[in-house]
């Protein structure tokens, strides 16, 4: 992102729509899930949250994203109340939808399944999923092995345990206001300039 994003910050305070990414993404979070826990990295400077947002900081800075998966587990599993899952979010998804969230959690209740995640494109989103809390022993499990992608542990419970993943094809978002757009993220300012023209498009949709 260049000169638009603060190196000491990160995306998480790029602007948008006059309101950081961090900032969205806990609005929408918070308006379906309730507790939502933010984990950063330490001495990372974050944009103002909501007093009832709890932050953590990574335990293992530069470990990768499953280390910080790791760390929002624990904080779940400490704080009250203990959630039986975790929705999974990255912070520069500005569109995500209330709606999607909605989907994550009513096809982790119905399937039993310890990971749900839609598959946009092909690829499976893991950042925009739904993990069970009892994860976590997996999770550091795979941590102990040099394990760091988030992606990797995916694959390897594919193989291992088929049925502990759930994926949602593009089909079972079908109805659920601005899905797609939901899963945009941004890398680039084209990126930014490509979720503001989306965002206007959705503001113009009837209902």
């Amino acid at each position: 992102m260049g000169p638009l994003v603060d190196p000491r910050a990160g995306k998480a305070a790029l602007a948008f729509g006059g309101e950081a990414l961090l900032c969205r993404v806990c609005r929408t979070a918070a308006a379906e899930l309730g507790r939502v826990i933010v984990v950063a990295a330490p001495g990372q400077p974050l944009p103002p949250l909501d007093a009832a947002i709890e932050v953590v900081r990574d335990s293992r800075p530069g470990a990768g994203p499953l280390a910080a998966i790791r760390d929002g587990l624990r904080q779940a599993l400490v704080g009250s109340p203990v959630p039986d899952m975790a929705i999974v979010l990255s912070c520069d998804i500005p569109l995500l939808a209330v709606g999607v969230l909605r989907l994550l959690r009513a096809r982790a209740v119905a399937s039993g399944a310890r990971w749900v995640l839609p598959v946009v494109h092909g690829h499976p989103q893991v950042l925009v999923s739904a993990l069970a809390l009892d994860m976590l022993a997996p999770i550091e499990d795979a941590l102990a092995r040099g394990v760091s992608g988030p992606r990797a542990l995916l694959d390897e419970l594919v193989r291992s345990r088929p049925g502990a993943v759930n994926m949602m094809a593009a089909d079972d978002l079908t109805g659920v206001a601005a899905a797609h757009e939901s899963f945009l993220d941004v890398d680039t300012p084209e990126d930014l300039a490509r979720l503001a023209d989306a965002e206007s498009r959705l503001r113009g949709r009837p209902g």
